[in-house]
């Protein structure tokens, strides 16, 4: 059977959302999209062209391009536009960290940490080797939140030495009962791979963490 030819197709055109039914199917799409990182870096023509290839598969039509031949040129396409986000994640991180580090009170250690105390303790530092029991927020450098025990209600406990190493050197800097904002550069964050979906590659961090308790085992 003969291919038929592709065919751009407009974009951002659907129905709209008038039934219950319509609602509860577009928030599992959307939940499918919060997975889908490697996409947030398409365009929205070519985000119309995977899910028209998405609903043709599902539905059991035949394949309108050779698949042999374009979906390596697929993968090509998304390393090469994945690369060229992480460059400008870590050009604006680096932008960040300076601004950063200008900040009164902010202090930059030699791995390229900023840590400014919010509130000073009067406990105990930790050790790397201790383990710890705080909360905290962490937010990219555009300010949305990826992760935070306070929206979750409850302190976190975990060793030092189990966590990115922005945090085992951020932690030993604070003292029980205080509470800083440590600004992490990628490097000592989660590098070039980021934490998928929630943290880019190559992403600056920023966490406002309260050091509540030193766990002896």
């Amino acid at each position: 059977q003969a291919m038929r030819p592709a065919v751009r197709r407009a974009s951002g055109v659907r129905a709209a959302l008038t039934t219950e039914d319509a609602k509860a199917y577009y928030a599992i799409g959307y939940n499918i999209g919060k997975q889908l990182a490697d996409f947030k870096t398409c365009e929205p023509t070519e985000l119309d062209d995977m899910l028209a290839g998405i609903k043709a598969s599902l539905v059991g039509s035949e394949p309108e391009v050779p698949l042999a031949e374009y979906v390596p040129k697929a993968m090509e396409l998304l390393q090469a536009k994945a690369v060229a986000a992480a460059e400008v994640q870590a050009e604006k991180g680096r932008e960040f960290l300076q601004e950063a580090a200008k900040e009164e009170g902010a202090v930059q250690t030699d791995s390229g940490l900023v840590v400014k105390t919010i509130t000073e303790g009067t406990g105990s530092s930790p050790t790397a080797a201790e383990t710890v029991q705080v909360h905290y927020e962490g937010k990219l450098i555009d300010g949305s939140v990826f992760d935070s025990s306070y929206a979750r209600g409850e302190p976190i406990s975990f060793p030092l030495s189990g966590v990115i190493a922005g945090w085992t050197e951020g932690l030993q800097l604070m003292k029980v009962g205080g509470k800083a904002k440590l600004t992490i550069p990628s490097d000592i964050a989660y590098g070039d791979r980021g934490s998928p979906p929630a943290i880019p590659p190559k992403a600056t961090l920023v966490f406002q963490v309260e050091l509540l308790d030193i766990i002896t085992n």
